[in-house]
């Protein structure tokens, strides 16, 4: 017996495991009855899913809901998000400083440290940096490397999606194409950290905007966020989605070129 097409929001794209652990842990279908019915899946597929979850240590079984039939029957055994079995390590990198934190899945802070580390230094060099703080942070939190599921770096210039690669950026000499993501993988391993993690490497203004769109604004469906700091750059979260534009630089405000002819009559660009 064959399951239902999976109804998704990804072009009738059948629903696979990362879609039933979104589903519950934004508390849309929290039973197995309700993933059927929010997916279109079987209930052999919808299991078959949920052990793969179960056996990761994201999902756990909570306590049983309230019973669906009138006639009565054993309560459905709700799913619960589990955020204890992992943590995840972040650092938001600035030109002349960086904040690295462990944090819980849920996005509790853990422990964080924020202190000078200069961008122009290199990548070799600040990676290699971060991979250090990262590694005496966990020790400070009271977890083991091998509970690290991933790492996130956020960096002030435009960010190739695909490759993790920063893309000409105008203020980091010396990254312009370089491997972030094995780099500071392989920096924290050097560490004592698990070797092998994977690395979300993206600009910052598209990070704070994502996260404050779902932490603080989830029914906003058009979000902009505009940071001001060493340069001026600004993240778009369009349907809960980061908007990059053509080629990824959508939000990058501080460098639209405005020619002179676009002066106004009071001899500024404040006008326009």
């Amino acid at each position: 017996m064959t399951g239902r097409q999976g109804r998704t929001g990804r072009g009738g794209a059948q629903a696979g495991a990362g879609d039933l652990l979104e589903l519950v842990r934004n508390g849309r279908a929290v039973t197995r009855g309700a993933l059927q019915q929010a997916t279109g899946l079987s209930r052999a597929t919808v299991g078959q899913r949920l052990d793969r979850l179960f056996r990761a240590g994201w999902l756990r079984e909570g306590a049983g809901g309230a019973v669906g039939s009138p006639l009565g029957g054993r309560p459905s055994i709700t799913l619960e998000f589990d955020d204890s079995h992992a943590v995840v390590l972040a650092a938001d990198l600035d030109t002349r400083h960086a904040r690295t934190a462990v944090l819980s899945l849920t996005g509790e802070i853990l422990a964080e440290h924020a202190g000078t580390l200069v961008v122009e230094d290199g990548p070799e060099e600040v990676l290699g940096e971060l991979g250090h703080r990262f590694a005496e942070l966990l020790a400070k939190a009271g977890h083991r490397a091998s509970e690290v599921c991933g790492i996130g770096l956020a960096v002030p210039g435009p960010v190739d999606r695909a490759s993790g690669r920063v893309v000409q950026p105008p203020i980091m000499p010396g990254w312009d194409g370089y491997d972030i993501r094995g780099r500071l993988s392989r920096a924290f391993a050097e560490h004592g950290g698990a070797p092998g993690l994977p690395v979300l490497v993206d600009n910052d203004a598209n990070l704070m905007a994502y996260g404050e769109q779902r932490t603080g604004h989830p029914d906003c469906t058009a979000f902009v966020l505009v940071k001001v700091s060493t340069g001026i750059g600004a993240g778009v979260v369009v349907d809960g989605s980061i908007y990059r534009g053509v080629d990824g630089g959508a939000g990058d405000l501080g460098h639209i070129r405005v020619g002179a002819d676009a002066l106004c009559r009071c001899g500024s660009y404040g006008c326009l």
